[in-house]
């Protein structure tokens, strides 16, 4: 008699805890902005279970202009999704709201053109974050400091987050606690929002791509980044690049296609992609997004023993070609740092990493090695990003500003670069 009486109560309770599994339906994380274009935008997000989200993008003057666009997540993407749109009029102001049930977001987007290369283009990035590691009020984190910046674009570098082996319910975990922390939404929903990862969120420290859960680290993050696109047809990764303004993103992948024993962090088919977008673009500034430093002397870095080649092959190329505006942005070291590395001809390529976002800085070399020309660091300053502006063609003083920031202690150091360090001959398209 106890014995059914205890089935029956454990029955009643199953059944209550179903209903309200089905009544607590509705958007968990998100949404994320990203892939805006003239074009085009895309919105990620993700739901507490499985089910049906309808995303609805309006015409912020004209709101009788809507595109409707149905999302069913499910389990096997762990309740994400990334809706697309395209045929989207350019330079327009769009909101978008997502609803699952009763549960409903919302944000808002503006698509680009043509004009934005007369204007500053804001960058600001970061890398390197432990949700239990960022040191600001109750309420607030780093996202919020880098939400007052008023960035155009929002990238994020790797190590983001922290794994121990990179497999894929690790990665889906970490990925989600961060996107509970304050701030990150408000960021995220409506500044475009792009990623690449690092060995800590791809798997093991310091691995390259032939660790053994490589392809569900690249399935995870193509889960939870609405980057434009993820590598080639023919060729693994998460390589891509997009412009806004005059400026050109190349988001690397220096973990899927690396091999040390092939010497090789890029992989042939995405060298020659880089190269040939590089020589290809039409815009003032090219940025290549790496997860690792280039004059960094580390094993799993551009300067060491297995990639210096690769390295100094594309410096060649750069210089030979004569290509104008390339710069870098990189993550890894957990300071802030910027290296000036000669490629050859009188040029010099500049490399620009802030400290991390919410890890323990590292106290820079001292003294500084010849091909850096600032580095900043203190154990107990958690929480720092970085921040580049792209000044248009018709500041003939001033090509890009880069600066680093900490919650703990503000700007920490501005550095700027004219049109002739880039080697751009003034007035250049």
């Amino acid at each position: 008699m106890v014995q059914r009486y205890l089935i029956h109560i454990f029955c009643i309770f199953a059944l209550v805890a179903s209903l309200n599994a089905e009544e607590a339906f509705g958007i968990s994380h998100g949404p994320m902005l990203g892939a805006v274009s003239e074009n085009t935008a895309a919105i990620w997000l993700r739901t507490s279970s499985p089910g049906e989200v309808t995303v609805t993008l309006s015409n912020a003057t004209v709101p009788d202009e809507r595109l409707i666009r149905k999302l069913n997540t499910t389990i096997a993407s762990d309740n994400t999704g990334i809706v697309r749109f395209d045929k989207l009029t350019p330079n327009t102001k769009y909101r978008y709201v997502a609803v699952a049930d009763e549960s409903t977001s919302e944000g808002h987007l503006t698509t680009l053109d043509a004009s934005l290369k007369n204007e500053t283009v804001r960058m600001v990035f970061g890398y390197g974050f432990n949700h239990d590691q960022h040191k600001v009020e109750p309420g607030a984190s780093v996202f919020t400091n880098m939400a007052a910046r008023k960035a155009n674009i929002i990238l994020f570098l790797g190590d983001f987050p922290y794994t121990k082996i990179g497999e894929q319910d690790e990665v889906r975990s970490g990925n989600r606690a961060i996107r509970e922390v304050d701030g990150f939404t408000e960021l995220t929903v409506s500044t475009p929002t792009y990623g690449i990862y690092d060995d800590h969120d791809f798997g093991p420290n310091d691995c390259d791509g032939t660790h053994e859960h490589a392809d569900g680290a690249l399935a995870a993050f193509k889960e939870y980044w609405p980057n434009p696109s993820y590598g080639l047809p023919d060729d693994k990764g998460i390589y891509c690049s997009f412009v806004i303004g005059d400026v050109e993103f190349f988001l690397l992948d220096g973990r899927y296609p690396a091999r040390k024993n092939e010497k090789t962090m890029l992989g042939k088919v995405q060298f020659n992609w880089l190269c040939t977008g590089l020589k290809n673009s039409k815009s003032r500034y090219k940025v290549l997004v790496s997860g690792t430093q280039f004059g960094r002397v580390k094993a799993d870095s551009w300067a060491g023993k297995y990639y210096i080649d690769e390295r100094e092959k594309l410096f060649s190329f750069i210089s030979n070609n004569d290509i104008s505006g390339v710069i870098a942005i990189s993550g890894d070291i957990h300071r802030s740092d910027i290296y000036k590395l000669p490629i050859g001809g009188g040029r010099y390529f500049y490399d620009f990493t802030p400290g991390a976002l919410a890890k323990k800085q590292r106290v820079p070399p001292d003294p500084l090695p010849a091909t850096m020309i600032h580095s900043y660091g203190i154990i107990d300053d958690f929480n720092m990003y970085g921040e580049i502006d792209f000044s248009p063609s018709s500041d003939k003083d001033v090509a890009i500003t880069f600066r680093s920031f900490s919650t703990k202690n503000g700007l920490i150091y501005e550095h700027m670069l004219s049109p002739e360090d880039l080697s751009i001959q003034t007035g250049d398209r």
